[in-house]
């Protein structure tokens, strides 16, 4: 048996109780909607048992239709058109003129102050309105503003990605300098140099060479790269 609808000083109340379908919000409910959406996922709230078509939100209401939320009723507010053309800034001498007609209109009020002090407030609502306008002016900047923002951080991003590449490939290229160098042997040691002969046997001499060898290597990333400075 289906719970009976609330009343509507209920759902208008300050605190209202939770609706009635929160029963339905079980997980032995939840479990078989998702078998429902696995066997068929392009199923709607229409084709579900009657215990389970809460578990499904409602489609949003269309433009200029009815909904009711805590028992008041809505309508839903038409898409507002979009000019997707970007609009033209305002024109300079408009904000110019515009300025002007306020200090004048300044210059009128205190006159009016110091020789007639009751014919001040049409001189004040003038100056409120020109104010107005000189905002509604400014504020017809702001996206070209943000634009040319969002043009120069970017540069500048541009810029300093360019940096940084520079970098990376001129240290690729000193990298690949001090490996030319060490796999050419420029300034290395030969098996017949820096070796002394003696008595102490392959072993000893081949190890004599490694670290000879091993030596040249650092000074020459030492002197390269500087590492150690």
């Amino acid at each position: 048996m289906a719970d009976p609808p609330p009343s509507s000083a209920a759902i208008s109340a300050a605190f209202p109780v939770p609706p009635p379908f929160y029963k339905a919000f079980t997980p032995a409910n939840l479990a078989r909607l998702t078998e429902l959406q696995q066997s068929n996922p392009s199923f709607t709230s229409d084709d579900l048992p009657p215990d389970l078509r809460h578990l499904l939100p409602p489609p949003p209401p269309s433009a200029n239709q009815e909904y009711r939320t805590f028992g008041e009723t809505h309508q839903a507010p038409a898409p507002a058109a979009t000019d997707a053309a970007p609009k033209e800034p305002p024109d300079p001498h408009r904000l110019i003129q515009t300025t002007r007609q306020l200090l004048l209109t300044f210059l009128s009020l205190t006159h009016a102050l110091a020789t007639d002090p009751d014919t001040w407030a049409p001189k004040w609502d003038e100056m409120k309105a020109l104010f107005s306008e000189a905002h509604a002016i400014v504020n017809e900047y702001r996206p070209h503003q943000a634009r040319e923002t969002l043009i120069n951080l970017m540069e500048e991003q541009m810029e300093r990605c360019k940096a940084e590449t520079k970098a990376c490939r001129e240290a690729c290229e000193q990298v690949r300098g001090v490996l030319e160098k060490v796999e050419d042997g420029d300034g290395l040691v030969q098996p017949d140099s820096g070796v002394e002969k003696g008595d102490r046997g392959e072993l000893g001499k081949s190890q004599d060479l490694k670290m000879v060898t091993e030596k040249k290597i650092w000074d020459v990333i030492q002197q390269e790269v500087g590492i150690f400075d």
